[in-house]
């Protein structure tokens, strides 16, 4: 059996990685000889369309007992019609974008606008998205630096150290901070 794999990464559990190099010969033996207590091995080779001799050798790899499992970034018209045509099993994955589910730089606009209200709220939506803690005070202490406000830089620089002093969760200070600024 052949499955060649277009894009992101998916690997079975329990399957072996071929080096590239492996040779023409290996890889008949490995495709024609039965496991040593039966039941089938599944073997990994990274970048195979780009060596010709692989692609000729894909009806042995389809007709094996054996699962052969080709992973390539892009797949070209011509290795995918000599694998569609040995009858290999092509899958593409498409790797999902990640969606930004807040505005990172809101909670910097309401801090240069001394918006408490809307600070606080950009902050608790990037807390609820996932966003670090430490990434949102670096971002509120970057903008009171380019606000050349001391006070509300050395005030965030010390929420971060006090937090990991021990003198609570970065999460609650900066958000009594939003709320006291």
């Amino acid at each position: 059996m052949l499955t060649v794999i277009v894009g992101e990464k998916k690997r079975p559990a329990g399957a072996e990685e071929l080096r590239a190099e492996v040779g023409i010969d290996e890889l008949g033996m490995l495709a024609s000889t039965p496991a040593l207590f039966g039941g089938t091995r599944t073997f990994i080779i990274v970048g195979a369309s780009a060596r010709e001799e692989l692609l000729d050798f894909a009806d042995a790899l389809v007709a094996s007992p054996h699962a052969f499992i080709f992973e390539e970034e892009k797949l070209l018209k011509g290795p995918t019609t000599a694998l569609t045509k040995a009858g290999a099993a092509i899958v593409e994955s498409k790797a999902l974008k990640k969606e930004n589910r807040f505005d990172p730089f809101g909670a910097a606009s309401a801090l240069a606008n001394r918006d408490r209200k809307g600070l606080w709220l950009a902050l608790t939506k990037a807390l609820r998205a996932g966003e670090k803690a430490e990434a949102l005070g670096g971002l509120l202490a970057w903008k009171a630096r380019q606000m050349n406000d001391a006070a509300l830089s050395r005030k965030l620089t010390f929420l971060y150290h006090d937090s990991h002093r021990g003198a609570g969760d970065l999460e609650l200070l900066l958000e009594r901070f939003a709320l006291t600024l």
